[in-house]
């Protein structure tokens, strides 16, 4: 099993992969390269997309017959024709016609798919429609399960479009042996528990961890609104070295932290579709996506794949980091870099001023 590690890096305004001891896999000779989740990475240059394997041979070269490419996973990757999406496979060749409004990555098997009516389904590798168009909301399948609902409550189907756990949980983790985690919410409080498919809920009463935590991450949500309502009457957040860094992956800071200041952040951007996000005063423009940290745990990846008419202003990236909620990310975790835990204001004071206390 290939357990190489792969980093983006820059030489000027171009990027390039390397692994985690230097070797370049791909110069920095290209306008993006997005890390695989498959086998394969995905180059852009110049309005063409060419696919790379991760030894830096050319697979598929650069093309621009679609508008819009997305990564190989399961040997196929989505494209844009017409503003339809369908698949190629690794020989480039269209194996599901472009007929989608919108057509996720395969993931166990099956690609998430919507219609005109904003309603989703999904597809199997040949592209019939195994489950039909009847959920507002349905992410992607793992371990023959997925999730639907509509943003505010979930619910869980299985493989055959059957509904195994009612829609009725504000929560549901990953599932494991046959069992989840989900999470209710009578009036201000949480409740959570574990849920076994088939079965019943064992409650765990004593969530008073949980409940603070969950009316800390609203009031840093509140004040993380505060604050970029507060750059956008002088530009926009885009502007900040300091916002920039603090929500990219590149050198994620604490995952709740970053987590919750790019979705406040994405109720004021542009939705372009296929998970990138316009700033409309400045032109840059971020692409999210979620990656599997753990067994057990998805956390946000967040990357800016063009830079607007950005006017830097505020303080420049400290040698340190705050963060308000604790539970630190990617680089602490693994490189065991030291980053300081404050209260919620002077991480928005870090962000917006540069004058951390």
């Amino acid at each position: 099993m290939d357990t190489t590690e792969f980093f983006q890096f820059y030489e000027g305004a171009k990027m390039g992969i390397k692994t985690a001891d230097g070797q370049i896999i791909i110069p920095a000779v290209y306008d993006f390269v997005a890390i695989p989740s498959g086998d394969l990475f995905t180059v852009t240059e110049g309005g063409y997309t060419a696919y790379f394997d991760k030894t830096g041979n050319v697979v598929l070269p650069f093309s621009n017959e679609y508008e819009s490419y997305g990564n190989f996973t399961q040997g196929l990757a989505r494209v844009m024709r017409n503003g339809k999406w369908g698949f190629i496979n690794t020989a480039g060749e269209e194996v599901i016609t472009p007929r989608y409004h919108y057509a996720d990555e395969f993931a166990d098997g099956m690609a998430i798919v919507r219609n005109e009516k904003d309603l989703h389904g999904a597809i199997d590798e040949w592209g019939n429609l195994v489950i039909g168009y009847r959920f507002p909301a349905l992410t992607n399948f793992e371990k023959g399960y997925a999730k639907f609902g509509d943003l505010k409550t979930w619910g869980l189907i299985d493989k055959g479009g059957n509904i195994v756990v009612p829609q009725m949980y504000i929560s549901i983790g990953p599932v494991y042996r046959n069992r989840v985690t989900v999470q209710v919410q009578e009036g201000e409080e949480y409740k959570e528990g574990e849920l076994t498919i088939g079965g019943g809920v064992e409650w765990n009463n004593n969530l008073d961890r949980l409940n603070e935590f969950n009316r800390q991450k609203k009031r840093f949500a509140d004040a993380a609104a505060q604050m970029i309502d507060e750059m956008y009457r002088d530009g926009c957040p885009c502007e900040y070295e300091r916002f920039r860094d603090y929500i990219q992956w590149n050198h994620p800071v604490g995952f709740v932290d970053q987590e919750i200041l790019f979705s406040v952040f994405v109720q004021k951007l542009h939705d372009q579709g296929n998970d990138q996000f316009r700033c409309a005063h400045c032109g840059t423009v971020y692409q999210q996506k979620w990656e599997q940290f753990s067994a057990f745990m998805w956390v946000l990846n967040v990357a800016i794949t063009t830079t607007g008419s950005v006017v830097n202003k505020g303080a420049a990236v400290a040698g340190y980091r705050p963060v308000a909620l604790g539970f630190y990310g990617h680089v602490i975790e693994r490189y065991t870099e030291k980053y300081l835990q404050h209260d919620i204001d002077t991480v928005i004071n870090y962000l917006k001023q540069g004058a951390a206390g």
